[in-house]
């Protein structure tokens, strides 16, 4: 009786200092790595279009939209947003049209060319793109844009006016404050956010 319960007790010894061995070993066993998904890519802005020629009659924010955003296609920054006179508007809508000039249209500079004096009264490069309208909406507080170019592709803006900061720009003759803000896509590069001051040209 005495040689059984020795037995058993070596045998239950036996067993717990197998565990307490077996135990480092598993707490040493690193956790299985966590996946981490990749981060989502960035959302375009869905870009409003513009449809037809729409402009809100005798409605008149004429001028030159100066873009300080450093917006770059390729070879192409973009300079300004050209607005013309109610009456460039109603030209337009009546079907008389040019090639080079539209009471919207969208400039770009080729920054690969010389430098020459421009029609904003001072320096940009010599080659530039005017895109024109294939459609526009323009009323008090909003804009919209649909254009193209052969080297730039589809060209698509939609902006809003800050009505308070145009109104004191348009009074001034020009200004450095932000008088229109939107988003721009050209071609298929990604749709940016962009920003205009104002001068009222000559």
């Amino acid at each position: 009786m005495r040689y059984r319960t020795f037995a058993l007790a070596a045998a239950l010894l036996a067993v717990t200092a197998a565990g307490c061995n077996r135990k480092p070993a598993e707490q040493a066993a690193a956790p299985a790595p966590v996946a981490v998904a990749p981060a989502p890519a960035p959302v375009e802005p869905t870009i409003p279009v513009a449809a037809g020629y729409h402009s809100q009659q005798g409605l008149d924010a004429s001028g030159y939209y100066l873009s300080p955003t450093n917006v770059k296609v390729g070879d192409y920054q973009l300079t300004h947003l050209a607005l013309g006179a109610p009456s460039d508007f109603k030209t337009w809508e009546t079907g008389d049209r040019t090639s080079t000039f539209g009471p919207v249209l969208i400039a770009f500079d080729d920054v690969t060319s010389p430098m020459a004096p421009n029609e904003l009264g001072g320096e940009g490069h010599s080659v530039s793109v005017r895109v024109l309208p294939d459609a526009y909406s323009f009323d008090a507080g909003k804009l919209q844009f649909k254009g193209h170019d052969p080297k730039l592709g589809e060209v698509v803006f939609s902006g809003a006016f800050d009505q308070a900061a145009l109104t004191a720009a348009r009074g001034e003759g020009s200004s450095g404050a932000t008088v229109l803000t939107g988003d721009l896509k050209v071609g298929n590069a990604p749709a940016r956010k962009v920003s205009f001051t104002y001068w009222v040209g000559d």
